[in-house]
């Protein structure tokens, strides 16, 4: 294998239109904008020591990086990678040179156990093993067009609006606190703070006329959040918190999103659910969400 002539560099915000269009050609389900990418960047936690690295050549950015600490989760060691390279230059040694910083990187913040989640391929996972990395979490990538989704029905006393007619950000962000407790992942999501939710909430690829919740009286008890980017959509997360499960809501949140998203010119929505969640895959599967590949959670020890 011949190692490319490339300069690694901090990732800067003038990369932004190459960046988002790696990821993008990466995995053609993710909904990444430029102005997203930017946010995602600048905003990162400051306790996840987060860094964006560039791999330049022939004067463009052939490949980005990332990496932190895992801000979610109370468990030592917890951290995330993300490496992503152009089609023509890969196999060509930039993803390893990236990786290879990005990890030395997290060895020095103490990091023991990074994870990184993926779009399957071939050739990926090919790359990963060889550099220690193992399979974690799996579950397929599914794509639905909205225009094909039913109207959602709600039981009596309840309302499915958008995000962006809830008034308190504090409850929105409650239930989705909850909610992600139960969500299967490598590491526990119990560590979960307001003030970088709010990060996420204020990135300009999340579509709040889309995004919606359910609601008893004035409290959030199932939502659904939906990016949006043109033609293409991207679920968020989507849940419902304890004591209203097994009740449609999910299903509901899921529907008007969806709507919404449709009468706004979206034809595709992407996402994925880890293979143990039963209950959300069987409710993408009523929805009309069909298989299109794989996503994966890789992790690997330092």
């Amino acid at each position: 294998m011949t190692v490319a002539a490339t300069v690694l560099r901090p990732a800067e915000d003038r990369d932004a239109a190459a960046a988002a269009a790696i990821l993008r050609e990466v995995d053609d389900a993710r909904v990444t904008s430029p102005n997203g990418w930017l946010h995602w960047k600048r905003n990162a936690p400051e306790r996840g020591r987060m860094i964006h690295l560039a791999a330049e050549a022939d004067e463009r950015v052939v490949g980005v990086g990332a990496v932190g600490l895992d801000t979610g989760t109370s468990a030592p060691g917890a951290a995330w990678a993300s490496v992503n390279v152009t089609g023509p230059w890969r196999g060509r040694g930039v993803g390893s040179q990236l990786l290879d910083s990005l990890l030395d990187h997290l060895r020095g913040l103490g990091a023991t156990r990074p994870t990184s989640f993926a779009r399957r391929s071939d050739e990926g996972e090919r790359w990963a093993f060889a550099r220690g990395w193992e399979r974690v979490l799996s579950g397929p990538l599914i794509a639905v067009d909205p225009r094909r989704v039913p109207e959602p029905t709600l039981p009596a006393g309840l309302s499915c609006v958008s995000v962006a007619a809830v008034e308190s950000l504090k409850t929105i962000y409650e239930a989705t606190r909850i909610a992600a407790l139960d969500e299967p992942s490598p590491t526990p999501n119990d560590d979960f703070r307001f003030d970088e939710w709010i990060v996420d909430w204020e990135s300009p690829d999340l579509d709040r006329e889309s995004s919606s919740v359910v609601l008893d009286g004035a409290e959030v008890v199932a939502f659904s959040y939906l990016k949006v980017a043109g033609d293409r959509a991207q679920h968020g997360f989507t849940g419902t918190i304890p004591g209203y499960r097994g009740r449609g809501l999910a299903t509901a949140a899921k529907q008007r999103a969806l709507r919404a998203a449709a009468s706004r010119g979206v034809t595709r929505v992407t996402t994925s659910n880890a293979e143990q969640n039963a209950a959300m895959r069987a409710i993408n599967e009523k929805l009309g969400f069909e298989p299109i590949g794989e996503h994966v959670i890789y992790a690997r020890d330092l």
